[in-house]
């Protein structure tokens, strides 16, 4: 329970982070690139971290999920602030949010892992997780200055969609199959250290071209940004294998706690209003949450 609280604590955090980018015109993608260079020092302070930097990591056949699943981090990231910027903050947060719907049916379906056997009124409560998340992250389209094409419009939050749930389904296949419980910083770094790499070649490639110019409020930016990422993906980890693996039951879980503390968040630190649909659809959240783990609740409560 407590990988799981700080895996939604860090989430969180990114998120709040995020909206301060916004507001000091921080240059996304420079500070992206910074946050994941930093994930790399955060994991040298792990005293198996330094391992990372061997040619033997290779041996390891989860080292190259983490190859895949660091190049798809950056690109996800990416496009979520493209998206943001260019469609707007709805369509973009839902397509993010409703990736779980991806690791759930591959747990259920290609891992077949599972702490218990589903009932209907579990499967409703994943039902009702997908409705909550899409109320909950409504807000008025006008005022999300929306200016990409209709085909952009779609293919931007679909692409978002698809890369959010193919890397959780990639981290609980590579933690299903390959890796070992005192491994997870090794992961967590080394699909850190593919990011960066990646976005350094880009930027090298934008600098040679002369298409940006690196600013010094990206440094800090990342600085900030990077120490909550890299946990936020080792807690995430740590939390999965604590559930046994089941990420049909923990993901919905994990997401769920992530929107109601982002919401509440919001309201105390952003002044941020919710309208109608946003409380319903956090009501449904705490709804779901019961649907889906209301046999844990009576084993503990009675």
């Amino acid at each position: 329970m407590l990988y799981l609280l700080l895996s939604i604590l860090v989430s969180t955090l990114l998120i709040f982070i995020f909206k301060l980018f916004q507001r000091y015109n921080v240059h996304v993608f420079q500070a992206i690139v910074v946050n994941y260079v930093v994930c790399i020092l955060v994991g040298l302070a792990f005293p198996e971290g330094a391992e990372v930097l061997q040619p033997q990591i290779f041996t390891r056949t989860w080292a190259y999920f983490a190859l895949a699943l660091g190049t798809i981090f950056i690109c996800t990231f990416y496009l979520i602030a493209l998206s943001t910027q260019k469609v707007g903050v709805t369509a973009t947060s839902v397509a993010a949010k409703i990736s779980l719907v991806i690791p759930v049916l591959f747990s259920l379906l290609v891992l077949q892992t599972s702490l218990k056997d589903y009932t209907l009124l579990n499967y409703l409560g994943m039902g009702l997780a997908l409705v909550a998340i899409v109320l909950s992250s409504l807000r008025p389209r006008q005022a999300e200055g929306v200016e990409a094409s209709p085909a952009m419009a779609l293919i931007l939050p679909l692409t978002i969609f698809l890369n959010g749930g193919i890397a959780d389904s990639l981290i609980n296949y590579t933690n299903q199959y390959y890796l070992q419980a005192h491994e997870a910083s090794q992961f967590t770094m080394l699909t850190f250290a593919t990011s960066a790499v990646v976005g350094l070649l880009v930027l090298l490639y934008q600098k040679a071209f002369g298409k940006t110019h690196f600013k010094r409020r990206s440094l800090v930016a990342g600085v900030i940004l990077g120490v909550p990422n890299f946990f936020s993906i080792f807690f995430l980890i740590k939390a999965l294998a604590a559930f046994d693996n089941d990420g049909a039951f923990f993901y919905p879980i994990n997401n769920m706690g992530i929107i109601m503390a982002g919401a509440l968040g919001a309201v105390l630190f952003f002044k941020e209003k919710l309208n109608g649909l946003n409380l319903v659809g956090l009501g449904l959240a705490v709804l779901a949450l019961v649907l889906l783990s209301y046999q844990e609740i009576a084993r503990n409560l009675f």
